[in-house]
């Protein structure tokens, strides 16, 4: 992307660990998916190993840690291992996988009605204008099975006729948002601007923005959130400038079981990602790098998340954990 749109078929285990650790797909509710698809084919595979049992573990281990920092794979994962755990047969395992797509569909539609919901709001009071909408990464079906998080409501926004124009940062140094945003929004003919990441402060101090949505990969208990990096410094600008910050994302990316973002492994990729840009060096080849894939952003500059359970303030979240 965005070069070529290709459709991957994964048959094995094996592939599903290569596409995930090597982003032919990512985002938080589809790597869920492909946390569940990958222990439904690791359980297939093994009925014909010498030592199932081993086979098995070693491969949903190998599938929970491709990507440390995002819930919702070994969320995924966990779902479907508990299955297996309980004796059930291959073809009703393999329906629960997909009761958990249609889950994970379902919650980002119902992202987007309740995020809707703001941006009919802020329509209301800026009249005849767009309502501009400023978002980071990708966070569209790209990242989702349909619909997305943070988009899904700009999506809805444009079914229902309300004027929305979208600031998309590049979102070094892959550039989800200049390559995939981007290619999203200009399919499904939403007006959007690509803007290089550091100069979304200016555009927020400067009235050009009424409202930030982000996605998330995982959520702290306590409201806490880590996305792609730069979001933080997103989410810095927005509270200067008063400038409502929401966070999207599906319940299955709230970890209840960590206190705060301090909690919260951050993933650091290979070096080269910030290196070379199609083979070619785009900074100084001798130099050490520090490439961190997210940023954690406190619970006290997040306005609300948007579940499918409705919006809460980042503080509201523990009474959802029944």
């Amino acid at each position: 992307m965005p070069e070529q749109f290709v459709i991957e078929r994964i048959k094995t285990s094996d592939q599903m660990i290569t596409a995930i650790k090597d982003m032919h797909l990512r985002g938080a509710p589809l790597l869920g998916l492909a946390g569940a698809y990958g222990t439904f084919l690791a359980f297939r595979e093994s009925f014909s190993k010498p030592e199932p049992e081993e086979y098995y573990e070693t491969k949903i281990n190998q599938l929970r840690n491709c990507r440390p920092t995002a819930v919702n794979l070994s969320w995924g994962v966990s779902k479907i291992d508990s299955l297996v755990k309980a004796g059930l047969e291959l073809a009703r395992i393999l329906a629960g996988v997909k009761s958990l797509e249609r889950n994970e569909i379902e919650a980002c539609k119902n992202i987007g009605g309740n995020g809707f919901a703001l941006i009919r709001d802020i329509s209301n009071i800026v009249g005849r204008r767009p309502v501009n909408i400023m978002t980071h990464c990708n966070a569209g079906w790209l990242a989702a099975i349909n619909y997305g998080t943070a988009s899904a409501p700009v999506f809805i926004a444009r079914d229902e006729n309300i004027d929305v124009h979208v600031w998309v940062s590049e979102t070094r140094p892959l550039n989800q948002g200049g390559k995939l945003t981007a290619w999203e929004y200009f399919n499904e003919n939403i007006s959007h601007t690509v803007i290089s990441d550091n100069s979304c402060g200016h555009l927020l101090k400067n009235g050009m923005v009424d409202i930030v949505i982000t996605g998330a990969d995982r959520i702290a208990k306590n409201g806490d959130t880590a996305n792609k990096i730069g979001t933080y410094l997103k989410a810095l600008a927005a509270k200067d400038n008063n400038v409502p910050f929401y966070i999207a994302a599906p319940m299955s990316t709230i970890d209840f079981s960590i206190k705060s973002g301090k909690d919260i492994k951050i993933e650091e990729r290979d070096e080269n990602e910030m290196k070379y840009m199609n083979g070619v060096p785009i900074i100084y080849e001798l130099s050490p790098v520090l490439n961190h894939a997210f940023d954690i952003t406190p619970a006290e500059l997040i306005t609300g998340i948007i579940t499918d359970r409705g919006i809460y303030k980042p503080g509201e979240l523990l009474r959802l954990n029944l």
